[in-house]
């Protein structure tokens, strides 16, 4: 133990070990005689380090194992209960899956480390047999979109349109044609991976979910978001932008899918940390100078297509518009029919060098991207469960109507019943109480016949028909009257008048921010736009308190470093998890 967490050195065993497939991080990052990697590290052929990660995992678990039994030994001889024909029996096949909490913290991680060529593409068939593995090795891919360190070949993990070596652009072919392959998708369908798809745009979700993964029984797979300044036509200082950018167009979004979180796919996975998450596309102010010079400012979404015109790879997707061309904005020509389309070129806004207005058009091809991406999107809502299918929304439908419908049946069958009690006990009580009030207002000299001849003079109680609604109110969801029958009338006495019903709303408190004290961190305002905005001081606020989830708000208040953001009550009793987030929300309320 003491080897394990002190050693010789003072600092123990090494916290990680890599198998580095060639690629930029092997050549670039590591170059002889120079490695930057602190830790062991092997780096072979270009598919190979899946199949490196598992052989190293197997013979370090071994070795890991070794130690554990004889700490687990020697804790058995101190407390006298040892009992070698048992114990070592058990010894002989124990490994890692019998490792307690403790002991696998113990174990340093094993990477399997390459590029999007590498895992998905010559290497998959590697990462494939790791993911079924079921042994906890963790799998970082550097997501670039090409094939960056041999000369930005096309990649599967490339987006239609994107042009590169071996996708050009000319006549024939306008750069790549097929679709982007999604390693997190074809991971979930070998069902027990650990999957988290994030980049540098939100650093917290991408730290705290590589730290659960890090922690998970299961293989982990670590897709990451890196553009490439050479290979995407990029500035050396834009990257962390670039991956903005892709995140808010819908081109990259981030998911977290954790096998272990429900027996539903939408319980495992977990869309948060992507803006606007209810929303088509997120929106952004452009800030521009009219003709006087004046500051304006729209509001628009951000498309696929502003994400695209940003990037030299999809350059020769646009051009400028002449003035007299008649054009609709992007993301409004994308809601028009194939027959609308006809005749209109769709645009985007751009600034030239004078900060003024251009219109730039976009080419078929950023369109089909569009809808690409965003068919994409609808599909991880989908299994995420924000959204429903028609097909699934009816049969929700008809499964409330039943329910309702015998409710109702079994509520209307309660109150006939408690009429018809009710008619037949009430005349014996209403006597009852009569001949007691009889006998307090006779006094002691009272005979029983004066009693007799006082109630034959008595008026007979007669009761006004009454309404179901007098007794006790049916438990049921309001529906037209026509649905209900009403009971048969009761002869009964009069109720007592109705006491007045108490408002049972719970008391709301809406979200806020101590903008005072705000370091314009931009992580709520980057986690929605919609729910947070910066005041004239650059102060965050709350601006709208229902343009986006509790979650969000709960979320964006764990990540704020001066801790000033303060989620309320949920607004909408019918979110997701909501009992989790309330509990969350407590230390910032």
């Amino acid at each position: 133990h003491w080897r394990y967490t002190q050693g010789p050195s003072g600092q123990g065993r090494a916290m990680v070990g890599f198998a580095n497939s060639t690629g930029c991080s092997s050549v670039w990052g590591s170059t002889y005689p120079y490695n930057p990697y602190p830790f062991p590290w092997v780096n072979h052929l270009f598919q190979d380090s899946p199949s490196i990660a598992i052989g190293l995992f197997e013979g370090h678990m071994r070795k890991m194992a070794a130690g554990f039994v004889s700490v687990r030994r020697a804790a058995l001889e101190l407390a006298g209960g040892y009992d070698a024909e048992r114990d070592e029996k058990f010894f002989t096949h124990f490994d890692w899956k019998e490792f307690d909490d403790e002991e696998f913290a113990l174990c340093p991680p094993i990477f399997a480390v390459g590029g999007d060529g590498a895992m998905l593409d010559i290497g998959f068939q590697n990462l494939s047999r790791l993911m079924t593995s079921g042994k906890p090795l963790r799998v970082l891919v550097l997501d670039t979109q090409v094939y960056s360190n041999t000369g930005g070949q096309a990649c599967t993990s490339g987006f239609h349109g994107q042009v590169s070596d071996m996708a050009g652009f000319g006549p024939e072919q306008r750069g790549k044609e097929e679709i982007r392959k999604e390693l997190s998708l074809i991971a979930m369908a070998h069902r027990e991976v650990f999957i988290v798809q994030s980049s540098q745009a939100n650093a917290s979700h991408l730290l705290g979910n590589v730290l659960k993964g890090l922690q998970s029984r299961h293989p982990a797979v670590f897709m990451l978001h890196c553009p490439c300044p050479p290979e995407h036509g990029l500035a050396d200082d834009v990257a962390n932008r670039a991956a903005r950018l892709s995140l808010e167009s819908r081109a990259f979004p981030l998911l977290v899918y954790d096998p272990d979180g429900g027996e539903n796919v939408s319980d495992c996975l977990d869309l948060s940390g992507n803006p606007s998450i209810d929303e088509v596309w997120p929106t952004y102010e452009l800030k521009y100078l009219d003709d006087d010079g004046a500051e304006q400012t729209k509001e628009l979404p951000l498309t696929i297509a502003d994400w695209a015109a940003s990037e030299g790879r999809f350059k020769k997707h646009f051009k400028n518009l002449k003035p007299d061309v008649e054009a609709v904005l992007f993301h409004e020509y994308l809601d028009l029919s194939e027959e609308d389309r006809e005749d209109v070129t769709p645009f985007i806004y751009g600034l030239d060098g004078k900060q003024k207005l251009r219109r730039i058009s976009v080419s078929d091809d950023m369109v089909e991207l569009a809808e690409e991406r965003q068919s994409f999107w609808r599909e991880l809502r989908h299994l995420a469960g924000l959204d429903v299918s028609e097909v699934v929304a009816e049969q929700l439908r008809d499964k409330l109507t039943a329910s309702y419908e015998e409710r109702l049946a079994s509520e209307t069958a309660r109150v006939e019943a408690e009429l018809r009690s009710f008619k037949s006990t009430y005349p014996a009580h209403v006597a009852r109480k009569l001949a007691e009030g009889l006998l307090r207002s006779g006094g002691a000299s009272t005979t029983l016949g004066d009693l007799l001849e006082r109630v034959k003079h008595t008026p007979v109680l007669e009761a006004p028909d009454v309404e179901p609604s007098a007794m006790t109110a049916p438990s049921v969801p309001a529906t037209p009257a026509s649905a209900v029958a009403a009971p048969a009338a009761a002869a009964v006495a009069t109720p007592p008048p109705a006491v007045e019903e108490e408002d049972d709303d719970a008391l709301v408190m809406e979200p806020y921010v101590t903008s005072a004290r705000c370091t314009s961190c931009d992580e709520c305002t980057n986690l929605n736009n919609k729910l947070f905005a910066y005041n004239e001081k650059k102060q965050a606020y709350v601006k709208d308190p229902r343009g986006g989830t509790f979650q969000q708000l709960v979320l964006a208040a764990e990540k704020c470093p001066v801790k000033i953001i303060h989620p309320g009550t949920p607004l909408n009793p019918k979110e997701k998890d909501l009992d989790k987030w309330i509990k969350r929300a407590a230390p910032f309320n």
